[in-house]
């Protein structure tokens, strides 16, 4: 079932706060049961995007630090 989730941008100086679907693999919340464990959110304040955990029926945000950390 695709849902939203109650999300805070972390990027500096934007700090949006609101619902949002995740932004990349729609197909995989198209079951009641989630495929996947990460997800990508992208802020529709400043456009940049972010990566979180699923966590039950929650999402918690990866550091920005640990995203950067993990492409190099």
């Amino acid at each position: 079932m695709l849902t939203s989730y109650r999300v805070t941008c972390p990027h500096l100086g934007c700090h949006w706060m609101g619902s949002l679907l995740p932004h990349d693999h729609l197909e995989a919340w198209a079951t009641s049961s989630p495929t996947t464990k990460m997800v990508t959110f992208e802020c529709p304040q400043c456009q940049r995007e972010w990566h979180a955990r699923v966590v039950g029926d929650d999402v918690v945000s990866l550091p920005l630090e640990e995203l950067a950390t993990q492409k190099n």
